[in-house]
């Protein structure tokens, strides 16, 4: 990987300064007391120092097999699933409003489980149902997150 991972990581490592500057101007805080760029400003030095470490890896790599070129990476790739997942996402973000949670995540799960990693119908419902399900209970009744209703949670609930 090599060169890939120097280029990427510096990319990362770059983008997480820029985290950490904006977050130090929203004002950090104390442990006790966090201010609104605490959080943000420590996932921005984890990234940081995430990257350091991937940059030195790829540095390393590089010198023990030569490096592969950038080109090599994209060689074998399956182009339409990433496009399906984005389709599916914007399909999702656009009807989470209108179906509600619970049919929309329903739906986009089933469609990841047959289209980007065939499963069979009876794995691919049972999982879906189970993750909404089990994120529902999560969010919806114990930490009491206001998610969208749609018309069957109207119906239900």
């Amino acid at each position: 990987m090599g060169k890939a991972d120097q280029i990427s990581s510096s990319l990362w490592f770059g983008l997480s300064l820029l985290v950490m500057y904006g977050s130090y101007r929203l004002g950090l805080g104390i442990l006790t007391n966090p201010g609104p760029g605490f959080l943000p400003f420590w996932c921005g030095v984890i990234l940081c120092g995430l990257s350091a470490l991937v940059f030195v890896q790829g540095r390393l790599t590089k010198r023990r097999e030569g490096g592969r070129l950038l080109s090599q990476l994209w060689i074998g790739m399956d182009w339409p699933k990433p496009i399906y997942v984005i389709a599916a996402l914007l399909a999702y973000g656009l009807t989470l409003n209108y179906l509600g949670f619970l049919v929309s995540t329903t739906l986009l799960l089933i469609f990841l489980f047959k289209a980007i990693e065939p499963e069979t119908w009876l794995r691919a419902i049972v999982g879906a149902v189970l993750a909404v399900v089990s994120s529902y209970a999560l969010f919806g009744v114990w930490l009491q997150v206001q998610l969208p209703r749609g018309f069957l949670e109207k119906l239900l609930f």
